[in-house]
């Protein structure tokens, strides 16, 4: 940490003051307590320079003597990893063989022996693969077997000049990038033969118009946002709809609604924050038959959710379950006044429990606006003073949730990958977890202060989280996962709302809805358009 703090203040990417450091995009770093890697100067050249490498303007304009930014972060993170001298000849974990494909082509495999158990290992080896032919085409010098010169400063010169026009190992090739278009030609030397399609372009687009643009014959297949009036407008097949066709998917990550644990640190005024909120709303209001209610913290789509749930904390309209709740914990009603007060060792004894909720949009533009209003009027009937604030920016301030002021908040996780593990988001061990997640919601601050029953939760919790990384047995991992889901579910920090579905629309008038993936074969793990390689065009 140290070190990257001194490269970066070196670099002009941000100064120490007083123990802490404060980098160019303005992130605070205390230091002996916080971390600095190579990640975070990453993002900090990323910030000033984004991706232009040139000399001119962009990263490589800063040099100390011959050395460059683009050299000295290459060395910093040598130094941090380590590095053999004169590369690694062999490894004995990984050995390459041959096998026949499906296709009944006989190719090169590697195997890798992984030294212990771990579940997500298969998806941790992304590999970049990089064609021979074409990065070492014009270098005259010496080259190993894998077309590598190892530690040899002309060839890394020689790679640099590829960088303007990068190629891999998948189906296209990129040709340019201009007035917000990405142009793709077909990669003939592709391992799973020649694409079909011979051109694509990506194009950026505002969001928000990505059906508009579709319609329009600008692009001829999108993922606009799903809803039930798209469904059926595309379905209908009329005006600037015709010759649209459309295919739907659970969405990878689910809605919630976040109960900051340091903010309210009573398990129990937590579990009646969550009596009160009828989740329901989300999809009778805002999705319809686009979602389902979620009573897990985790998305439905991963195999361990478990198959038959029921809410842990069933919504009261009334408020006589959370009002006993909050009495539970302490607080004090007044039947005269009709207002719920904070408990005699609370701060703020005697005066009216006040709460605030934040999203990031008007409440009719929020899925969880319609529950967070209904949850406004339970709690207030129970003397539960309730504001519902809207902050635009509410999202960027997670990190710092509780110093920021930001107590219950709906958000939505996305990306929850094809492996149940919940150590990132779940693991309150300070000593062991240092994500963010974990943080924002409290979880760090009531494993160290909470209530003795909640650190037993925590504790729990834990041990299986990491059960669950120790064995490759699915059916195992189900029962570990569904125990921790009840205690993640239970503490309370985060109310799981609804799992929703994505949508795919594209013009079948251009493209062969024949030849891309359809029903089950589409999961969102692989598209419609995932083998683009055998996607057709009409005609």
């Amino acid at each position: 940490t140290l070190q990257n703090i001194f490269g970066m203040a070196q670099w002009k990417y941000g100064e120490v003051v007083d123990g802490v450091f404060t980098d160019a995009n303005g992130d605070t770093f205390t230091i002996g307590t916080d971390t600095v890697d190579a990640k975070v100067f990453w993002n900090n050249i990323l910030g000033t320079y984004g991706y232009n490498l040139s000399e001119d303007n962009g990263i490589n304009l800063e040099k100390a003597g011959d050395l460059n930014i683009e050299d000295y972060v290459n060395d910093l993170y040598i130094a941090n990893e380590g590095q053999v001298e004169g590369g690694v000849e062999n490894i004995s974990g990984i050995t390459t063989s041959k096998v026949t494909g499906d296709d009944g082509v006989e190719r090169d495999a590697i195997e890798i022996v992984v030294n212990g158990v771990d579940p997500t290992a298969i998806f941790k080896m992304g590999i970049t693969v990089s064609p021979m032919h074409y990065y070492t085409e014009g270098f005259s010098g010496e080259l190993n077997d894998n077309g590598v010169a190892t530690k040899d400063q002309a060839f890394m010169d020689h790679l640099k000049t590829k960088n303007q026009k990068p190629v891999g190992a998948g189906p296209y090739v990129f040709e340019n990038y201009e007035n917000n278009v990405v142009t793709y030609s077909a990669n003939d030397s592709f391992l799973l033969g020649s694409p079909k399609i011979k051109t694509v372009r990506y194009q950026e687009v505002a969001g928000g118009s990505e059906m508009d643009v579709l319609k329009t014959g600008a692009v001829h297949y999108s993922n606009p946002s799903a809803s039930t009036e798209l469904v059926n407008n595309i379905s209908a097949g009329e005006g600037d709809f015709a010759g649209l066709d459309y295919i739907l998917v659970d969405n990878d990550g689910y809605g919630l609604i976040a109960i900051q644990g340091q903010v309210f640190p009573e398990l129990e005024v937590r579990q009646a924050l969550a009596h009160a909120m009828n989740i329901q709303l989300a999809v009778d209001d805002y999705y319809g038959e686009l979602a389902s209610p979620n009573y897990r913290t985790m998305t439905k789509v991963l195999w361990a959710y478990p198959e038959s749930t029921e809410p842990l904390y069933a919504y009261d309209a009334t408020g006589e379950t959370s009002k006993a709740l909050f009495l539970k914990a302490g607080y004090v009603y007044d039947e005269t006044a009709k207002t719920m007060s904070y408990p005699e060792a609370h701060e703020k004894a005697g005066q009216q429990v006040t709460i605030k909720m934040t999203l990031p949009s008007n409440a009719a533009d929020h899925p969880a606006g319609s529950i967070l209003i209904d949850t406004q009027k339970v709690l207030e009937s129970i003397g539960v003073k309730t504001e519902i604030e809207v902050d635009q920016y509410v999202l960027n301030k997670l990190s710092t949730a509780y110093e920021s002021g930001v107590q219950i908040w709906a958000a939505a996780w996305g990306g929850g990958g094809v492996d149940p593990d919940m150590f990132q988001i779940w693991y309150s061990d300070p000593a062991e977890n240092q994500g963010t997640s974990a943080a924002r919601s409290g979880l760090y601050y009531l494993y160290e202060n909470g209530s003795d029953e909640q650190k037993a939760m925590l504790v729990k919790l834990n041990e299986l989280i990491k059960a669950g990384r120790s064995t490759l047995d699915q059916e195992e991992r189900k029962q570990i996962y569904a125990e921790a889901l009840e205690l993640s579910t239970g503490l309370a920090v985060e109310v799981p709302t609804y799992q929703r579905k994505n949508m795919f629309a594209f013009d079948k008038e251009v493209i062969n809805a024949s030849t891309m993936f359809t029903g089950d074969d589409v999961t969102p793990f692989q598209s419609p358009i995932s083998w683009i390689w055998n996607v057709e065009l009409n005609g």
